[in-house]
């Protein structure tokens, strides 16, 4: 009798020591629980106008969501009375661990923000990225998808962008075209960089205002290799690249200029091959090869 009666005590002792504090724990859950709902409320407004993309945007409201969250149940854990010492070590620990196995992907993530921050391409731009030449699709939290120019993806880990050079084509509102020509020494250079020049002023895309840029690269044997350059605008590139080249082909075909092929076949006027044939030396029955 002596015991139930030591017992009852006890647990009368403790409900009264108690229930102050589970009162004020329930009474600042509620508050608070109804505080944090405000804050994420305004912090998701907040990231709504910012132009994040919405995986970022989701992402970053998670983490303040379960972080405020997590820091009122420390608290009230410490307001009831439970040691929260042993409890903050275990989250550390077990935040570490989660860091140590998420370390990749935090990086991706970090290299994410960046890619949205500082905006060295954006979506729809062709850059290229790691030995990539594609068009950007979508920038995700961990990674960025770029389309190919065969219509396929590929995916490359944002860390893995960032780690290495970044060429943006579409950066600016124009964008130069570069168009390589081997033409024979007989030919008259004066005369095909006329020819090369008119032929593509004819396309209403390519800058006039502007000279066109010519440079001679290399001397072979028989032929000068030459590059003309030309300000075209970066809207509609490929389709006007296309047309600028075309111009030139048909341009040279319509003047017979000679066009020269890899060493040892030339095409001499356009429409006939002239491919070397062997002769044969009648006074040392050796083969020699000469152009025909």
């Amino acid at each position: 009798m002596e015991e139930f009666t030591a017992y009852t005590d006890q647990i009368i002792r403790l409900t009264i020591e108690y229930i102050p504090k589970v009162v004020l724990a329930v009474l600042v859950l509620s508050i608070g629980w109804w505080i944090i709902n405000r804050i994420t409320q305004a912090a998701m407004k907040r990231l709504d106008s910012s132009g994040l993309s919405a995986d970022i945007r989701s992402f970053t409201y998670s983490v303040i969501n379960i972080g405020l969250k997590v820091l009122l149940i420390i608290s009230i854990a410490d307001i009831i009375g439970v040691a929260t010492t042993s409890f903050v070590g275990i989250i550390a620990a077990m935040g570490f661990a989660i860091g140590l196995a998420l370390q990749g992907n935090l990086s991706n993530f970090a290299s994410g923000v960046l890619i949205l921050m500082m905006r060295p391409f954006k979506v729809g731009d062709e850059v290229k990225v790691q030995g990539l030449w594609a068009f950007v699709k979508e920038i995700q939290i961990f990674h960025t998808v770029f389309t190919n120019f065969d219509n396929t993806d590929t995916i490359i880990p944002n860390s893995v962008v960032m780690s290495g050079t970044i060429q943006n084509m579409s950066d600016t509102p124009t964008r130069g075209i570069s168009i390589k020509l081997a033409i024979p020494f007989e030919e008259d250079l004066d005369k095909v960089m006329q020819i090369v020049k008119e032929a593509a002023f004819k396309i209403p895309e390519v800058d006039r205002s502007k000279e066109p840029f010519y440079w001679i690269t290399n001397h072979e044997s028989h032929y000068m290799q030459m590059y003309v350059g030309f300000k075209i605008p970066q809207k509609g590139f490929w389709n006007t690249d296309f047309k600028v080249r075309k111009s030139i082909i048909d341009a040279c075909v319509q003047h017979k200029l000679k066009v020269v092929y890899p060493e040892g076949v030339d095409f001499g006027e356009f429409g006939k091959w002239k491919v070397p044939q062997p002769v044969v030396n009648a006074s040392s029955s050796q083969r020699v090869t000469t152009n025909a």
